[in-house]
């Protein structure tokens, strides 16, 4: 394991894809910083940095994704990873290896984030850095990390077992899209309020006619409310959504990551022992 993560790491200091996420990332994080920084002079609103820290959870799904399928699956299409097994490596290790190397880029892409943020709201714009608990961050961090997990976890799984570099990296991208758009959809959902509030209405006397609160017949009730709540807290894009707004408040969430990273890692080493590779 240690030789083929020391090896994975060289090739991490050379994959242009890594590097151009983290650049991307760290213009994302310096444009919210100079965004919020202008808000405060033009409405008065006081940007806190310890809330924009998390908002690459809009972001990093997808990013992973697209990282993933391109670095797995050039493994598979230089014959790397048929080479590793030749080698002596054993199947799980060559697994783990790459699942590693994915959650490490993903934190790198994370954390050139935050530091782009941090030190442009900081240092350059003297924006007040937190104006949150410190259990909020931690709490948030925790969650951003297990979150990242997650989404490596199954985008190794993806790339893992499907051995053409462009079949892999378009699934996966889709299904980083489709995560999002599920739990954009739950919360969307969610959100609907359960009345229509009255409203004024002055017919053409001048009259002022007043009508009645109207029930909403796409408000979720019963058992449907309860499915879509827990869709809230299990998907990884709606996680991603809440995560990025600082709306992680429970550790369901959290409990929910690390048992999708557990249940697709556990997962794809079993499929890819018994994986016939070319």
């Amino acid at each position: 394991m240690n030789r083929l993560l020391s090896a994975g790491f060289v090739r991490l200091k050379k994959e242009k894809a890594l590097w151009i996420s983290m650049i991307f990332m760290a213009l994302f994080g310096l444009f919210l910083s100079l965004n919020a920084y202008s808000d405060y002079h033009k409405y008065g609103m006081e940007p806190s940095l310890g809330r924009l820290l998390f908002v690459y959870g809009q972001l990093i799904g997808i990013l992973a994704s697209a990282f993933s399928g391109l670095f797995l699956g050039t493994e598979y299409s230089d014959g790397t990873i048929r080479n590793k097994l030749i080698a002596g490596h054993k199947r799980i290790t060559v697994y783990l290896s790459g699942l590693i190397l994915n959650v490490v880029a993903s934190v790198l892409m994370i954390l050139s984030f935050q530091l782009a943020l941090f030190v442009s709201g900081v240092l350059l714009l003297g924006i007040e850095p937190f104006s949150v608990e410190a259990g909020f961050l931690l709490f948030h961090l925790i969650g951003g990390f297990l979150l990242t997990a997650a989404y490596c976890a199954i985008f190794t799984f993806i790339s893992m077992l499907v051995q053409k570099r462009a079949v892999a990296s378009v699934v996966a991208i889709l299904a980083s899209f489709i995560l999002l758009f599920a739990g954009a959809f739950v919360m969307a959902r969610l959100a609907e309020p359960e009345y229509y509030e009255g409203y004024n209405i002055t017919a053409g006397t001048g009259e002022v006619i007043k009508t009645e609160r109207e029930l909403n017949p796409r408000y979720l009730r019963g058992t449907e409310r309860k499915v879509y709540e827990f869709l809230l807290d299990f998907l990884p894009g709606a996680q991603s959504l809440r995560l990025s707004q600082g709306g992680l408040d429970q550790w369901q969430p959290l409990a929910y990551s690390l048992l999708i990273a557990v249940f697709f890692t556990g997962g794809g080493i079993v499929l890819f022992k018994k994986k016939n590779l070319n």
